[in-house]
């Protein structure tokens, strides 16, 4: 798994620092599953990904949508365990802590930058 960080390219302040990429098909499987905690700016980057489900989950998630440019393209808030969620113009998921999209002031539209970390 590739650890990094995403910026939004307009606010380069804002932050989420410890997001954790998929690289095989058993990790995007695998998801979160079994995490019973997620702290702020932490998460996960599913690619390629359009869709998530949040059944055997434990905690609620805040879930972006990606493009393939990193664009946001739909966001859906406090995503409760046992759940299914779609967007088929995405490209990647990324889940987060819910709360993160108010907390980050994350927006529809809003470009996020990778940077992976070495």
């Amino acid at each position: 798994m590739i650890t990094g960080q995403f910026r939004i390219a307009a606010q380069p302040e804002k932050i989420l620092r410890h997001i954790r990429k998929t690289e095989t098909c058993i990790e995007r499987g695998r998801g979160l599953l079994g995490c019973s905690l997620l702290e702020e700016g932490h998460g996960m980057l599913i690619s390629p990904c359009n869709s998530i489900h949040t059944f055997f989950m434990k905690i609620p998630l805040d879930i972006i949508y990606l493009d393939r440019s990193c664009r946001i393209v739909a966001m859906r808030e406090n995503m409760q365990p046992y759940r299914f969620s779609m967007c088929r113009r995405a490209s990647s998921v990324l889940e987060l802590m819910a709360g993160q999209i108010h907390i980050s002031g994350l927006r529809k539209g809003d470009h996020l930058q990778w940077i992976p970390q070495p």
